[in-house]
């Protein structure tokens, strides 16, 4: 898991760069630990327990069948971003912004997406399991043939989203809003929702 030490600057709480005395955001070095970072996200095989927080992140295309482990993201923004059978392990991207992003054939566990915003993003054809998506904004999204097993979307605000063909056992929508959403060849009836709450949605 990344480092818990908190930045040395007064008056932030936001946990430090790997090995670093001071967070991302307030690295005398930030150029080059966003191009190290980026390197690693594209050629290495593993990016394993780092900490970038609210970096910004545009047409990056992470390398195929990389493992990211333990790291955080958290308030980041990721636009034209590409996960491509790339697997997601305790990965923490909450509070962040994706626009025009892609997941697919990703094995994602334990990973928290709580409070984030996707706008035209795809998660396909991806085990997305025992994670938190609670209280995000998703809106003209495709989240549809995935295993959303145990997942959390609850107090979530879902528009013209389809999670068609996906398997809902034990996923939660407790107090979501939704509207345009679509459940085809899903099976909304092993989620949860509220009783008052159909998983129907017209």
């Amino acid at each position: 898991m990344f480092s818990l030490k908190k930045c040395i600057e007064p008056g932030c709480n936001a946990f430090t760069f790997d090995g670093h005395d001071y967070c991302f955001h307030h690295s005398e070095n930030k150029e080059k630990l966003y191009s190290e970072t980026v390197r690693m996200l594209t050629r290495s095989r593993e990016f394993r327990n780092i900490s970038i927080v609210a970096a910004p992140f545009r047409n990056l295309k992470v390398k195929k069948n990389m493992k990211i482990i333990g790291s955080n993201f958290s308030f980041g923004v990721f636009e034209n971003c590409i996960f491509d059978s790339v697997s997601l392990y305790s990965v923490f991207f909450d509070y962040c912004v994706f626009r025009s992003c892609v997941f697919r054939n990703c094995d994602i566990r334990y990973a928290i997406f709580s409070g984030s915003s996707f706008t035209d993003t795809v998660i396909s054809n991806s085990n997305a399991i025992y994670s938190n998506f609670m209280g995000i904004n998703a809106e003209d999204c495709d989240f549809s043939s995935n295993d959303f097993y145990y997942t959390n979307f609850s107090l979530s605000k879902l528009v013209d989203t389809s999670l068609d063909d996906c398997n809902l056992k034990r996923t939660s929508f407790r107090s979501c809003i939704t509207k345009g959403v679509t459940f085809r060849y899903s099976n909304p009836e092993e989620a949860f929702f509220r009783k008052e709450e159909p998983y129907t949605i017209m």
